[in-house]
């Protein structure tokens, strides 16, 4: 069994299905959105963020870097800089910082210490309709790792989600579906050379895994993240909206997603270069025309999940 590295499990999320409920995100993930929102979970492998706030310019950490990737501050006050190219992921630079300015990102849980996690706040779940909701990265990266959680929910009486892109094999998401209640399904781009130019996977697998899961009467939230000249035209949302008339019943709803620059010091943490940087985040206002068009053909549609 493949088992995921776990970025976080967060209680209490209002935006990752209905009513409260506690997502668990999985690190690794095989699309590439330029734009991603969780960069610390795209990699499998366990990463560090730094923190420049907290940054002594001690140079501890280029003294126990094995591979020299860190180069030491300098004497005019310059900072340490990380080559991630050259790094292995020892951590031991991690573990030497005395200010906590280098932190771990990712973490192996047993499938029980993630459901204490979740069982912890069953009572939140049976008050407002929650549940447990598997997100990532791409939670279809660990299939089966992924099925035992839900499995185990379910023996609970614990409604299920899984928040996902929906590129797998569709043997691999039948077999985890057993155990969901909804799905989150991410449609990023409808045009298929778009989408692979730009996320870097087709599209296809995703649109056919959709229309089976409608055919098998599969629950569905379709969750359109709104990137600035991306994904924002008017023959893109339209053609979004006739594919979600074409999966029928299953649709239980819309969710406008627009973009936001929360995720621009994560980047900067991970020495990442970010496409979006500057770019401002999109206001509810800016998308309501968005929601306007799935409510008015009969779709329940949010903004923000």
């Amino acid at each position: 069994m493949k088992i995921p590295l776990v970025t976080n499990i967060q209680r209490f999320s209002v935006n990752d299905g209905p009513g409260i409920r506690t997502t668990v995100f999985f690190k690794g993930c095989m699309l590439r959105c330029p734009w991603c929102h969780n960069p610390e979970c795209i990699n499998t492998n366990q990463e560090f963020y730094y923190h420049k706030e907290k940054c002594v310019r001690c140079g501890l950490c280029a003294k126990v870097c094995p591979e020299d990737a860190i180069t030491p501050p300098g004497e005019n006050g310059e900072y340490p800089v990380r080559d991630r190219e050259k790094c292995t992921y020892c951590m031991k630079c991690v573990e030497n910082c005395p200010t906590g300015a280098l932190t771990k990102v990712g973490q192996a849980y047993t499938k029980e210490e993630i459901m204490k996690e979740v069982l912890s706040d069953q009572v939140f779940y049976k008050r407002s309709g929650g549940g447990m909701t598997l997100s990532g990265g791409e939670v279809l990266m660990f299939p089966e790792f992924a099925k035992e959680l839900l499995k185990e929910a379910k023996e609970y009486f614990i409604h299920t989600c899984i928040d996902t892109s929906g590129f797998a094999d569709w043997e691999v998401l039948e077999d985890v579906l057993k155990y969901v209640d909804l799905v989150l399904l991410d449609i990023k781009h409808m045009d298929p050379k778009m989408h692979e130019k730009v996320v870097g996977v087709p599209n296809m697998i995703i649109l056919n895994n959709a229309k089976k899961m409608a055919e098998k009467g599969v629950k569905m939230r379709l969750r359109l993240p709104i990137i600035p000249g991306f994904n924002d035209t008017d023959e893109n949302i339209h053609k979004v909206l006739k594919f979600a008339k074409e999966l029928g019943s299953s649709v239980m709803g819309v969710d406008i997603l627009p973009f936001h620059n929360w995720a621009e010091k994560k980047y900067e943490q991970l020495d990442k270069n970010y496409k979006f940087k500057g770019m401002p985040s999109l206001t509810r206002e800016e998308v309501q025309d968005l929601e306007l068009i799935f409510k008015e053909q009969g779709f329940d549609t949010s903004i923000g999940g």
